[in-house]
């Protein structure tokens, strides 16, 4: 039986995503879960020949959404899944990832899977160094 309703918080961080339900009523914590994002080093892809590099596949966010929501469900019991009143997400900061014309990430295309060009962009990402002295010179 619903007491309240029941919010599921999910944390998409630099090294795996976070999820944790919790009753709405009281914020009592009823089930959590953590998945490490298997791409690249501990979640992050580099490049040997540029260290400025810093990326993470996109295919993680959607395996760790649903081992993380799946898991912590389970943990909170069988009348919590159908009594959800909300979801919250929150990430580390703007994460770019580049797409084709259908808004479909390019990393899901066999021909860019591997390249760190077509995965997300993280926050630590600084190979627009350049480019930003070049914007905060002009300005």
């Amino acid at each position: 039986m619903s007491e309240g309703g029941y919010a599921i918080g999910l944390d998409f961080g630099t090294n795996s995503v976070r999820a944790i339900v919790v009753r709405a009523t009281d914020g009592r914590e009823l089930g959590a879960a953590v998945f490490n994002y298997p791409h690249g080093d501990m979640g992050v892809v580099t490049d040997r020949r540029d260290p400025h590099v810093a990326r993470q596949h996109p295919a993680d966010y959607l395996a760790g959404i649903e081992a993380t929501v799946t898991e912590a469900l389970n943990q909170a019991g069988s009348d919590v899944t159908a009594n959800v009143v909300g979801i919250g997400v929150d990430t580390t900061g703007s994460t770019p990832i580049p797409v084709d014309a259908d808004g479909e990430s390019l990393a899901f295309k066999a021909e860019y899977s591997d390249n760190p060009n077509a995965m997300a962009w993280l926050w630590k990402d600084h190979t627009a160094t350049g480019e930003a002295a070049e914007i905060t010179e002009a300005a």
